[in-house]
């Protein structure tokens, strides 16, 4: 690449103006565009590799989402089973077992669904490393 000097006299301006041939200038323009579909292409690759992982992370959250919503869906109908039990209970001792043996079994799900979710989440993450690297 040549490099520039700033003209002093205006012998030194003629001779740089007159250095500026039609091949010059097309070698320049040239260059330069060959710079900007370069960095087009870039961009282009970017946004297909965002637009992939955008797709890789919404299908995680639906399946994230379809799993929640199924979970609390039953976790919310054994609820209200329950307080139906209890409601029909004879004495406060019955009453506190039926909701004893609710909450046990309610805490030991959450504990599950706590680990499906993990595993949701890191199955997604593994997906998105795997197409980061394919890319």
């Amino acid at each position: 690449m040549a490099t520039t000097k700033k003209a002093t006299n205006g012998a030194e301006v003629f001779e740089t103006l007159t250095t500026l041939n039609p091949e010059s200038l097309k070698e320049g323009y040239e260059k330069m565009s060959e710079g900007f579909t370069a960095f087009a292409d870039l961009q282009k690759n970017s946004m297909e590799a965002m637009m992939a992982a955008a797709g890789v992370f919404t299908k995680g959250a639906e399946k994230l989402a379809s799993e929640q919503s199924t979970f609390v869906k039953a976790l919310f109908e054994e609820g209200v089973a329950s307080a139906k039990a209890v409601s029909g209970t004879k004495s406060v001792q019955e009453a506190m077992e039926l909701n004893s043996e609710f909450l046990r079994g309610a805490v030991e799900k959450n504990l599950g669904q706590f680990n499906k979710v993990a595993d949701i989440c890191m199955e997604t993450s593994k997906d998105e490393a795997k197409m980061q690297l394919s890319l």
